[in-house]
């Protein structure tokens, strides 16, 4: 199944996607699709998150976690068993662990792989 979070940005079965955009842009996407709350939803963020206060969700198949290194994130996504998995992006993550940016990479791939199916 796919789902258009905005005009010419879709989520894809099986695949991962990177979007850079606004913060104000990602988070109206977010906001104005009701196809996102039917799914299980990681939104694995930072510590000082510049978009989820804006995100308004009442869907209980929303769920939240914070990745303070990189190595955690990388748990959080071996671990994800979510239909969906919004990644904020934190270079600060990866200072002092540029050697697990390829492990990071094959992680989102992986849970990619199994998304929206």
């Amino acid at each position: 199944m796919q789902i258009e979070i905005r005009k010419g940005l879709a989520l894809q079965p099986g695949t991962f996607s990177a979007v850079i955009a606004p913060e104000k842009v990602m988070v109206a996407a977010l906001n104005s699709n009701a196809d996102l709350q039917r799914f299980l939803f990681l939104y694995i963020g930072e510590i000082y998150s510049r978009i989820l206060s804006g995100i308004q969700r009442s869907s209980t198949n929303f769920e939240i976690r914070r990745a303070f290194t990189a190595h955690q994130l990388l748990t959080m996504l071996r671990e994800a068993g979510h239909s969906v998995v919004f990644v904020e992006h934190d270079p600060s993550l990866f200072d002092g662990a540029m050697n697990i940016i390829e492990l990071v990479a094959g992680a989102l791939k992986d849970v990619g792989r199994e998304s929206l199916r």
